[in-house]
């Protein structure tokens, strides 16, 4: 342990700042630039601190609120029993509802303002996406060179058509490349699976894991209801790979870097399956729980619990919705907190990221906060508990 001038024992500063200072949220840590110009500078411009700081947050569940006079992206830190603003509309501007449709790395994109934008909500920069504004989202990934972000897009050819046909678009963020990569297989191209696709993209959004986007499992003609289509990122390419269960509530998610799904028996109950072998796909049943009722809707979080949304109706209709997070291992409750507006609970999760981005310095891009995204943000709020 070094010694200070003043001889009291002290901390070596490389321990402080990768095992202490990368633990921090954003907001604390940007606070630690004032100690000494070192720290400023290894805490603003030093890409390898940053990356590190980015990997050590916690991935947060993203949830929409709003009322008459504001939309609101949030995220909960349940553990700490926080709730963290991300991003804020003014309805007085904006009454159409602020939409979340992809999220990555710390940055997400949403629609607002009748607009696309990208963003980074720890550094309050954000980035118009005018060339894919009419597509459908289907999700944003990391690509080579490191710092490269690309988003997978559809659009119906032709347009107009109930006939079109579904043809999918890579854009590289920041360019003004937008690049057809195809159809995928006949199936989800067109008939049924098609017409459903944007409202399912909406609730139930892709899974990215090992390089790959993973839809959520459909019946096609003439087979069962276990058909996910997947996207390889860097090939470029659709396959598509079957799940260990049948039926309509199969509901995937990235599990510490692997491919999981809950799969609720008439939700009473869920078993939770992981891809143990991608190549040979081979899937195991790691836990059954019991759910409880009432519910309205139920997420998994990051490792592998859940989050269930209900609501307490008084005698004038609703009051308020209850959050409940349970164990994925034994479906106790861990904790229950109450909600007395709207609440949106998305499959999408935060992990805060000061990682610099070049396209958010391009002329024009909104390095500046341009539109109000980030203004008017309260405070971390404690989440109020739900003690019935």
């Amino acid at each position: 342990m070094a010694e200070s001038t003043g001889g009291k024992p002290r901390l070596p500063e490389d321990l402080v700042l990768q095992e202490i200072l990368t633990r921090l949220p954003s907001k604390p840590l940007l606070r630690c630039r004032a100690v000494c110009r070192s720290w400023r500078r290894r805490l603003t411009s030093d890409a390898a601190f940053l990356l590190a700081h980015h990997r050590r947050q916690p991935a947060l569940q993203l949830v929409t609120t709003g009322n008459a006079r504001e939309g609101r992206i949030d995220a909960l830190d349940h553990r700490a029993g926080e709730r963290r603003p991300v991003v804020r509309t003014d309805r007085a501007a904006a009454p159409e509802d602020l939409e979340l449709l992809a999220s990555c790395d710390g940055l997400l994109i949403v629609s607002a303002y009748r607009a696309l934008h990208i963003c980074n909500p720890a550094t309050r920069q954000r980035a118009p996406l005018p060339q894919i504004h009419g597509a459908c989202i289907s999700g944003l990934y990391p690509h080579r060179p490191p710092g490269s972000y690309r988003v997978l897009c559809w659009t119906k050819v032709p347009a107009d058509a109930e006939d079109g046909r579904t043809v999918y678009y890579v854009y590289t963020v920041g360019s003004g490349e937008l690049r057809c990569v195809g159809e995928p297989p006949e199936q989800w191209a067109t008939g049924d699976v098609a017409t459903v696709m944007p409202m399912s993209e909406f609730f139930h959004p892709h899974v990215l894991v090992h390089g790959r986007f993973h839809w959520r499992p459909v019946e096609l003609p003439g087979r069962k209801h276990n058909n996910m289509l997947v996207f390889d990122t860097v090939a470029e390419s659709f396959r598509h790979v079957r799940t260990p269960v049948e039926g309509p509530w199969a509901d995937p998610f990235e599990l510490k870097g692997e491919l999981a799904l809950y799969n609720y028996n008439g939700f009473e109950t869920a078993d939770l399956w992981v891809l143990e072998d991608y190549e040979d796909n081979f899937w195991t049943v790691k836990f059954r729980i019991q759910l409880q009722r009432p519910m309205i809707f139920l997420v998994p979080d990051a490792q592998g619990d859940v989050f269930v949304t209900s609501v307490k109706k008084g005698s004038v209709g609703i009051v308020s919705q209850c959050l409940k997070h349970m164990s994925g291992a034994d479906g106790s409750v861990l904790s229950r907190h109450q909600w007395n507006v709207r609440l949106n609970l998305k499959r999408h999760r935060f992990k805060e990221s000061l990682v610099r981005h070049d396209f958010f310095l391009a002329e024009g891009n909104g390095a500046v906060d341009e539109t109000p995204l980030f203004n008017g943000l309260s405070s971390v709020a404690v989440l109020p508990d739900d003690d019935s």
